[in-house]
């Protein structure tokens, strides 16, 4: 009897041990989600997740949900899937899922409305749907365009209430991540902290950015500000910027988000002004709060719905920022510490998602210094 008594103790103990095996449906091929997927490995292998990550070649919302299916169908399914909220797919790949017994962590754009209208958020009507960490990209939309009005009044040397000329372009019309971003330019524009001239789809393509803004300059002769919705887009607004005489830093200001290790060097150089990010990172934060969460350290509180700010990557922060991205950095760290699963001591106080970020980042940066000899 002390033997079975024993054994049912032991039980749920061993169980809780196996690892998490997940698979994260990458949205595309692009550099971002290449930086997305590294690290989120990295984070995983200190952490004994099993992670497979499957990309998206065809880049749509209908290939995206279609790669859910595969997974989904699989006769040895992962316990967990994680991606990103798409517009009109996000619903159906949640219940899939969860008619799977999968269950699911979403992450890096905000859950679409539609999605909340037929399901509501995390854990409100579907059990098996866990969790969703996202970056405040309303936020990120709204400093961007901040801080581009304010280098823009500097280039020009106009009073600090005139509201410089600025033009815009985004993502995908299916990107939950582009509508917020576009939100909060628009907020900054109806405050008249700037004057917008046209906000044009840009598909996330440097090349399209580089198409439409050479069109947008030549209609708009007096903008001196090009806000974008990715690095890729600001990549290419630069481009066309030099195309069409001007120089960027001097004769306008361009800025993105994506902290894209090109757009640092774009910094460097003093053609682009500021680029937010560190989102990155939340893949591999995922994979932390998911770690904890399988071995009985649930990560929500009130919400499991957890979100954290965008920070700007300037000429003045561009060596902390790449201390941050760079992968000989993330094999130094050891992020098992941070795991409140194998280290109960960890206090949940100082657990909030801009919190740990802030930690990640620190470890990360310190790692640097030390491997540079600062």
């Amino acid at each position: 009897m002390f033997c079975l008594l024993a054994w049912l103790t032991a039980a749920p103990a061993l169980a809780a041990a196996e690892p998490a095996r997940v698979v994260f449906l990458s949205p595309d091929t692009s550099r971002f989600w290449g930086l997305v997927s590294g690290f989120m490995q990295a984070v995983a292998d200190d952490l004994d997740v099993e992670l497979e990550v499957v990309t998206d070649q065809k880049r749509h919302r209908l290939s995206y949900l279609q790669l859910a299916e595969e997974v989904l169908a699989r006769p040895d399914k992962p316990e967990y899937l994680v991606f990103m909220c798409k517009e009109n797919v996000t619903a159906r790949m949640v219940a899939l899922a969860s008619e799977a017994g999968v269950k699911v962590f979403t992450f890096n754009t905000d859950v679409p409305e539609e999605t909340r209208e037929l399901l509501g958020l995390p854990r409100e009507q579907v059990a098996n749907w866990i969790g969703h960490l996202a970056p405040d990209n309303v936020g990120g939309g709204k400093a961007l365009a901040q801080l581009l009005g304010q280098q823009a009044r500097q280039l020009t040397g106009r009073a600090p209430a005139t509201a410089p000329a600025m033009i815009a372009l985004t993502g995908t019309l299916d990107s939950s991540a582009a509508t917020d971003r576009n939100l909060g330019l628009l907020t900054v524009v109806e405050s008249q902290e700037a004057a917008l001239s046209q906000l044009v789809h840009a598909d996330w393509s440097e090349a399209e950015a580089h198409k439409k803004t050479r069109v947008l300059l030549k209609r708009y002769p007096t903008a001196t500000a090009i806000w974008n919705a990715s690095d890729g887009m600001a990549l290419g607004a630069i481009a066309a910027a030099r195309s069409a005489g001007l120089q960027p830093g001097v004769d306008l200001v361009v800025g993105g988000i994506d902290w894209e290790p090109r757009a640092l060097a774009a910094i460097r150089d003093g053609d682009l002004a500021v680029s937010l990010g560190r989102h990155f990172m939340g893949g591999g934060l995922l994979m932390l709060l998911l770690h904890d969460y399988h071995r009985g350290a649930d990560f929500a509180g009130s919400s499991a719905m957890l979100s954290y700010q965008l920070e700007p990557a300037t000429r003045s922060n561009l060596a902390w920022v790449e201390r941050i991205l760079a992968p000989g950095n993330w094999q130094r760290v050891r992020f098992d510490q941070f795991s409140r699963a194998l280290n109960p001591d960890r206090s949940r106080e100082g657990q909030s998602a801009d919190a740990l970020l802030d930690a990640f980042a620190a470890a990360l940066n310190d790692q640097g210094a030390v491997a540079s000899g600062y």
